[in-house]
Parts: C-alpha cells; sequence; structure tokens
C-alpha cells in the first residue's frame, strides 16, 4: 500500500477517535475547563488510566470533579487539590456550565419530546448541570439522574438573580453560616415560618436577610420561595408536585459534592413503607453517657430527622414510638410485620467498658434477608467526617432475629467515649447521619 494511503487511513482512524469522544473533551495533553459529573453509585479512582493501576479513592453519584484530560476510555479528574486520578469514562457525563431552573415541578423526561417519559420533577431554583441542547431540549444532571428538560425554563446559573425574592423557612431549626459550605461557622439560626429576604445565590445555597438583622448563608433546600416569584410559564408545567430528593450540589476547592437536601426529579421511595425503631423509651432508658445525656433522647431525635429526610424520598415512615414511650421488643418487632415494612432500621446509640471505642457500627442477623440493607449503608456512613465506620456485623439482636422484614440495627456512636458523645449531640452530626442513613436506603431502593 502506498505511502499517501496510509496517511489517509490514518487520519480517518485518528478522525474517528476524536468524535467518539463526548464534545468539549481534549486530548490526553490537552486541558478543559470541563467538569465530570458521576453517574454510577461507586467508581474507583485509579492511579492510571486503566483497570491494573491501584485504586486511590471513590467517588460517588452526582460529584462533580474538574476534568483534565481523556485517554483511551478514561477521564483524568482533580478529586482533591493537586491531586488527579483516573475513572472510566463511561461512569461519567460531561458538563461545562450550571443552569438554575426557572418553573416549579418542572418535567425531567426521558427524550427531547413532550411524548417523552416522565421520569421527575425539578424545582424552581433548583441546580443543574447541562450536557447539552437539542433544539428547545436541554439534556441536564440532577443528582446522578440524567433527562431532558424544556430550554425555555432554564437560566444560565451564572447570568441568574433573584433578588428582592421573599423566602419562608420550611424546617423547624435551619443554621445561618457565615459563607456557602457545611464546614461554614455558624453564624445564627432560623425556626419554621421565618420570612427572609433571599439576595443572591449560589448552587446549593441562599444568602439571606432576615427581619431581625440576621444574615448569612442557608441551605437553599429549606427555604420556599413564595408563590408568584418565580417565572409563571406553563407549557412544561406538571400537575403535580414530587418531593424533596438529595439534588443540591456545593463546592469545596476542585471538588462540588452533594451536600444539601433539596426538591428533587424523582420519588424513589414512593410506595416504599420504612419503620424507624428509636431504640429503648421511657422506662428503658438505654445507656447515659460522660456528660449524662440518655440513648431514648439521642434516638427519638435521630428517628425524627431521619423520617423527614425519607418521607422528602417519598417514603411512608412509621416510628415504633412517639415521644418518651416504653415499647417492648415484640411489640417493635410486630409494628413492622403490620405495616409490612420493605425496611426496619433500629437506631442505638452504643456503650462498652473501654472508653477508647469509637465509631458506627451496621448490624444484621439474616444473610439472605438482611445483609443486602446492611450493605447500602457502609458507602455513606464510610463518608462521615466526624466518626469512624467500624463495618457491618452479624448481630444477634431481638428486633433483628424475630424479624420477617428487611432489617438493620445501627449503632451511631459509643456514649462511653467522651469524644464520641460529645459528638453525636450536636446538630452538625444529627444532620449528617441522618442524611447518610437516608442515601443509603435511597440506593438500596434504587
Amino acid at each position: 500500500m502506498r505511502r499517501g494511503t496510509w496517511l489517509a487511513l490514518l487520519f480517518c482512524l485518528l478522525w474517528l477517535a476524536a468524535a467518539a469522544w463526548p464534545v468539549g473533551a481534549k486530548g490526553e495533553s490537552g486541558k478543559t475547563a470541563q467538569l465530570a459529573v458521576v453517574t454510577a453509585d461507586r467508581v474507583n479512582i485509579r492511579q492510571g488510566p486503566g483497570v491494573p493501576y491501584r485504586p486511590l479513592a471513590n467517588v460517588h453519584r452526582g460529584e462533580a470533579y474538574r476534568l483534565m484530560k481523556v485517554k483511551d476510555g478514561w477521564a483524568n479528574i482533580e478529586w482533591k487539590p493537586n491531586r488527579t486520578g483516573w475513572i472510566a469514562a463511561r461512569y461519567v457525563a460531561l458538563a461545562k456550565e450550571m443552569a438554575v431552573v426557572q418553573e416549579n415541578r418542572l418535567r425531567l423526561r426521558q427524550e427531547p419530546s413532550r411524548d417523552g417519559r416522565i421520569i421527575g420533577h425539578l424545582a424552581w431554583g433548583e441546580t443543574v448541570w447541562v450536557i447539552k441542547e437539542d433544539g428547545e431540549w436541554t439534556e441536564v444532571i440532577a443528582d446522578g439522574t440524567i433527562g431532558w428538560v424544556s430550554s425555555a425554563y432554564l437560566t444560565a446559573a451564572r447570568e441568574s438573580s433573584i433578588s428582592h425574592q421573599t423566602g419562608i423557612v420550611t424546617a423547624s431549626s435551619l443554621n445561618v453560616r457565615a459563607e456557602p459550605s457545611l464546614k461554614a461557622a455558624r453564624v445564627g439560626r432560623l425556626v419554621l415560618g421565618d420570612e427572609v429576604e433571599i439576595v443572591e445565590t449560589n448552587p446549593g445555597w441562599y444568602k439571606i436577610a432576615a427581619r431581625t438583622g440576621l444574615d448569612g448563608w442557608v441551605a437553599s433546600a429549606y427555604v420556599q420561595v413564595k408563590s408568584g416569584q418565580a417565572n409563571e410559564k406553563k407549557a412544561e408545567a406538571p400537575q403535580s408536585a414530587d418531593r424533596s430528593l438529595l439534588s443540591a450540589f456545593g463546592q469545596s476547592g476542585s471538588r462540588r459534592y452533594v451536600d444539601s437536601w433539596t426538591r428533587g426529579p424523582v420519588q424513589v421511595l414512593a410506595g416504599k413503607t420504612i419503620v424507624l425503631d428509636a431504640g429503648h423509651g421511657g422506662k428503658d432508658g438505654g445507656t447515659q453517657s460522660v456528660g449524662g445525656a440518655m440513648e431514648k433522647t439521642l434516638t427519638m431525635e435521630t428517628a425524627g430527622r431521619l423520617k423527614e429526610k425519607l418521607e422528602a424520598y417519598g417514603a411512608r415512615v412509621v416510628l415504633t414510638r412517639e415521644g418518651d414511650a416504653y415499647v417492648s421488643l415484640p411489640e417493635r418487632v410486630d409494628i413492622a410485620r403490620l405495616h409490612r415494612a420493605d425496611a426496619f432500621i433500629s437506631l442505638h446509640y452504643d456503650s462498652v467498658a473501654d472508653r477508647q471505642v469509637s465509631g458506627v457500627t451496621v448490624y444484621y442477623y439474616d444473610r439472605f434477608a438482611d445483609y443486602g440493607l446492611a450493605q447500602s449503608f457502609e458507602d455513606p456512613l464510610s463518608r462521615l467526617a466526624a466518626l469512624p465506620f467500624r463495618g457491618v456485623a452479624f448481630g444477634d439482636y431481638y428486633v433483628l432475629r424475630e424479624n420477617d422484614r428487611p432489617s438493620v440495627l445501627l449503632e451511631l456512636g459509643y456514649l462511653s467515649n467522651r469524644s464520641d458523645a460529645a459528638t453525636v449531640a450536636t446538630d452538625d452530626y444529627q444532620e449528617a447521619v441522618t442524611t447518610a442513613i437516608a442515601d443509603a436506603v435511597r440506593h438500596y431502593f434504587e
């Protein structure tokens, strides 16, 4: 074959290889401002572009990282400041910008057509990643779910402004922070029904000014914009609203991560019944911390917060006890059986003689009925920063052994450990651990 023919063939092969990559990605030596958004539950970051390379860490659905380059079906991402690694390209979608939804209950469709199947809904003010456009439609990512929405109801995040909007706090207690980050200092607190002025937005956050003079940043998921202030377009407004789903993104260095609860696209727990068993109660106080905190009080607080989060996913949640009431172990199991629970979660705080023991443990009894549910907690709880995760273990507990529903028992910290006891009593820990548990339940049923 002549040299010219070889060159022509080589050119065609290179052109086809370039066309195979997602639009906007660059070659091995090129840099790009695009973000790689993870679309699988848990994916390894590897030292090099291939399975034989050593795993460095895991990334998770909905997280987004700066894309450095692509090579041989692998994407190189900056997963920590000044640290890069490789992830299989099939587990990411590329996005160049974020957009803000300008219509409440906006339909998310499987195809770019009004006849496309509805796979969820988005809320006004929610931020999404933009992948590409097709005529009057835009393909977006919301919490790892990819779908199409009408382009008319999106505004580029960099252009969005909702100054002079009024919002109402929808949480019983809402922290106000100095910066739009869960790690920022807390400067105050708002309560259910407080009215605020929204003066600035950041993905997943509102900067607010309260009538009391308090100002700062709050999670946008817990502030409902007053009706009549949003864009009143109707073409793609669905007829009914879905509940919340974890889907807002915050930013920390080069990594963007899921960090707040907001109204989201899919009710993944719709039709599911979850029984939450707040351990102890009444005459049975459980264990007691060195500072005097009672286990029965902590488990009830955890159950209350967790109930709200699971209901936001569409679940029907049943509590085995209301308030400081004594409920026997057989009664707790009977409640799960009576309501035909799809999952039974017993909440506890541990205590042992060795006061150095620390962390969170998940227990199961039946290898076939319970183990799958127990495993779903491994990843979310291992990412808790406050306490170490001790793993999934067999536990011969009555509420597991006598239960014919998928069941787990969670020990969420050691009250015998002075540091654990102080940690588990904080609002930050209660929010973080209930978010992790809800995330685990969601992934179990997805």
